[in-house]
């Protein structure tokens, strides 16, 4: 096993140095999908293990390719992952006016998906990656330059947070199918990169049911990989491979944690005795607004709460239209919410969500919530004795409404 960090998940210097430093001695690599991150990871590789793999996926133009054929110059045991087909014609004639005999993988679109919200990515529909037609006409290329013993590794990805070790064991079956076929074809290969996947139990339900959990277990998901390509190449005759796996998330997920405060609450007022002051506007009510209050005070008399309920979301209703009119105080219309609340407590409706201002912003925190829905693990440092008993929004302090999280 050889695996490599994806540093799309997390670029932070500290970071990807201390993954190098420590996966030395494990051979452990770096994932690059852009020129920016290849020269990041250029630089950090040349401080890590030489045998450690420099995968370079993503969109391939000459000045990528170049710089990943200069990388192996640099003695970096760099694989040039074909995304789409039309890169084996830069590699193939880069590498030659370069003199620069290159390690080449391609990546297949598996039919194997997932249907799950990080699921997009897999499937014969994905981003990038080669139809089996497409490879052929790869191999077809790379032996009429005489160049087929390059193609060295198979990579696919069958999209983040797998949930099931089931759908996991099919993915890599159908890759190591395609893998031992490569090398009846004449490819010299030795590594299947099972790309990301490696899935994070984010609410605790150790369920794959949820695009939040996974039902395995790290020692399952390994042997899960393990026992299916074994069993394909056994099957085949063919020598185990290298595996590879870019499980950026499980690797940077736990990396750090964020401490905020929180430094207000806002929330409706509460009431705990009967607003008498409401019989003192009572007769400047609308008939609307008085007919609802009416019923609200007979349904208190049967002991009806439910009906209490619906005849003071009524009458609230009917004071706000009025005082939007002109024909009700402010005075009138704050003492029918206080009405209102008391109701609301005296049946014992649920407790309304409470908008806690927390010192931070999402935006630049945590970024990931907003923009792609990701769901972290919050918990509270103080006051850990109390049984929790109100639901909270947590707000930030910037003036965007979108500035705030509301499930976690």
């Amino acid at each position: 096993y050889q695996g490599v960090y994806p540093v799309k998940s997390n670029q932070d210097r500290f970071v990807v140095e201390d993954i190098v430093k420590f996966g030395s001695s494990f051979r452990f690599g770096l994932e690059a999908g852009s020129k920016p991150e290849l020269l990041l990871a250029m630089s950090c590789l040349c401080k890590g293990s030489p045998d450690a793999f420099l995968v370079c996926n993503g969109f391939k133009d000459a000045e990528y390719i170049s710089l990943a054929l200069f990388a192996r110059k640099l003695a970096l045991n760099t694989v040039i992952v074909l995304e789409q087909e039309e890169e084996i014609d830069l590699v193939i004639d880069l590498s030659q006016k370069l003199s620069v005999k290159p390690v080449i993988g391609v990546r297949a679109k598996l039919r194997t998906k997932h249907s799950g919200h990080f699921g997009s990515t897999s499937g014969e529909k994905g981003k990038f990656g080669l139809t089996t037609t497409q490879i052929l006409r790869v191999v077809g290329k790379l032996k009429q330059a005489g160049m087929l013993d390059c193609l060295q590794l198979l990579h696919f990805h069958i999209g983040s947070q797998i949930p099931s070790t089931a759908l996991l064991s099919d993915g890599v079956g159908e890759a190591a199918q395609i893998y031992c076929e490569l090398t009846r074809l004449g490819a010299r290969m030795q590594v299947v990169d099972i790309g990301g996947g490696l899935g994070i139990d984010y609410d605790g339900s150790k369920s794959g049911e949820s695009d939040l959990s996974v039902a395995y277990s790290l020692e399952e998901y390994a042997a899960a990989v393990v026992r299916t390509v074994a069993f394909v190449c056994d099957r085949k005759s063919v020598k185990h491979p290298v595996i590879c796996s870019e499980s950026g998330r499980a690797i940077v997920s736990h990396h750090s944690v964020l401490i905020f405060e929180a430094m207000s609450v806002t929330g409706p007022a509460r009431r705990n005795e009967y607003p008498t002051d409401l019989q003192f506007f009572f007769d400047g009510f609308k008939d609307d607004a008085r007919a609802a209050y009416l019923n609200l005070a007979i349904a208190d008399a049967r002991g009806d709460y439910d009906t209490c309920w619906f005849y003071a979301d009524q009458l609230k209703e009917r004071c706000v239209e009025d005082f939007k009119e002109g024909t009700l105080c402010i005075e009138q219309l704050a003492a029918v919410d206080g009405l209102c609340d008391f109701v609301s407590k005296v049946i014992g409706a649920s407790e309304p969500v409470r908008t806690y201002h927390v010192n931070l912003s999402i935006f630049t925190s945590i970024p990931d919530f907003w923009s792609i829905g990701q769901i972290f693990p919050i918990v509270p440092i103080h006051r850990l004795d109390e049984r929790p008993e109100v639901r909270g929004t947590l707000s930030d302090l910037t003036c965007d409404s979108d500035g705030k999280i509301d499930k976690f």
